[in-house]
């Protein structure tokens, strides 16, 4: 019942499979990963793969940010249960075996930023705002134009000198899922593993808005100044 049930809600785009074919057996069978189509009418939309905590506050913001992600693309939510120890990685791991298996060009990949600190919303807020403005509509085409014509593996807002994804929310190719390997080696490491995800690959990042982010905490509080004051303007 469990297998078929996921077959169901995947089989209408040509990709069958369940969790035990994704992840390793332990985390498949742990019950702790759920992962749903979102979008119809999803023809022509970019791939979009969205990790949710699925928690109250990170189903608050999954409402949040649906409302425009669901206009510009095709949707996989994949939900982690509270606490969320594996972090980003159901999300991303999800990610590139879609990629793979559906043969896409790229894809977005996100999160919903906050959901496990609610005590900074100011910070998280000013996050999702951007992404809200820079994913969506004309935008776009700032990120995936790049990628189509070669110039990079992925596009983010900040990127850092030593491949850092800032905010973690960013367009990947297929390649690029490639170089980085097997994501089942990266589990047990620090929290910010995810972040450093390209650091010592052949991965290009290219950040769109600024390539030059080299020290974080200063660097992260002039951005946030920066952002604020942008969004008061908008």
């Amino acid at each position: 019942m469990f297998l078929c049930f996921y077959f169901f809600i995947f089989f209408f785009i040509d990709c069958e499979f369940n969790l035990f074919e994704i992840y390793p057996h332990y985390i498949a069978q742990s019950n702790t990963i759920t992962i749903i189509h979102k979008t119809k009418n999803s023809f022509n939309k970019i791939l979009c793969i969205f990790g949710v905590l699925e928690n109250s506050y990170g189903k608050k913001i999954e409402e949040e940010m649906l409302k425009w992600l669901i206009p510009n693309y095709n949707i996989f939510i994949v939900y982690q249960k509270y606490p969320g120890i594996l972090f980003e990685y159901p999300a991303l791991k999800f990610a590139q075996y879609l990629i793979k298996k559906t043969n896409h060009t790229f894809l977005l990949y996100i999160h919903s930023k906050g959901a496990f600190y609610p005590n900074r919303d100011n910070i998280q807020n000013v996050v999702r705002e951007l992404w809200k403005f820079e994913f969506s509509g004309n935008n776009i085409k700032k990120y995936i134009t790049p990628i189509i014509n070669n110039q990079a593996d992925v596009t983010t807002m900040f990127a850092s000198g030593n491949q850092t994804t800032w905010f973690n929310g960013f367009y990947i190719s297929y390649r690029a899922f490639n170089i980085i390997g097997d994501l089942d080696k990266k589990l047990n490491k620090p929290r910010h593993i995810f972040e450093i995800l390209f650091e010592g690959t052949k991965a290009r990042v290219l950040g769109i808005l600024d390539n030059n982010v080299d020290k974080p905490h200063p660097i992260a509080r002039k951005y946030f100044e920066k952002i604020k004051n942008n969004f008061k303007d908008l």
